[in-house]
């Protein structure tokens, strides 16, 4: 994978701005009200806030409806569009936390964005 200096923090800001810059998702999560929590293995941390139909890169919350856990790699690369999801879900590299419609709105999301 390539991967930027930004680290994770970078994939966030790029995950947001092409969810925020595209109508169609923006509509898609206009109901949606999360916080989501991504913790790399290596001790990197972020968190997404989707509220009003957009999303905003926040730090790391405390208290997450959705919360991710991977190698910091493994969640740079899904959340700059290089790593399908399904992999690292699959072979128990990427743990997922929260309600089901939520993982799954995460899943269609990530599929809308970046296809399989």
């Amino acid at each position: 994978m390539n991967q930027d200096p930004g680290g994770l923090m970078a994939a966030l800001e790029h995950f947001a701005a092409r969810v925020n810059g595209d109508a169609r998702l923006r509509k898609m999560i206009a109901d949606w009200e999360r916080t989501i929590a991504l913790e790399g293995s290596d001790g990197a941390g972020g968190g997404l806030r989707v509220s009003g139909g957009r999303v905003e890169v926040v730090d790391l919350p405390a208290e997450p409806d959705i919360r991710l856990r991977a190698a910091s790699d493994i969640l740079e690369g899904m959340f700059r569009g290089e790593l399908s999801p399904t992999e690292p879900y699959v072979d128990g590299s990427l743990q997922v936390q929260g309600s089901q419609e939520d993982v799954l709105r995460l899943d269609f999301l990530s599929l809308m964005i970046w296809g399989e």
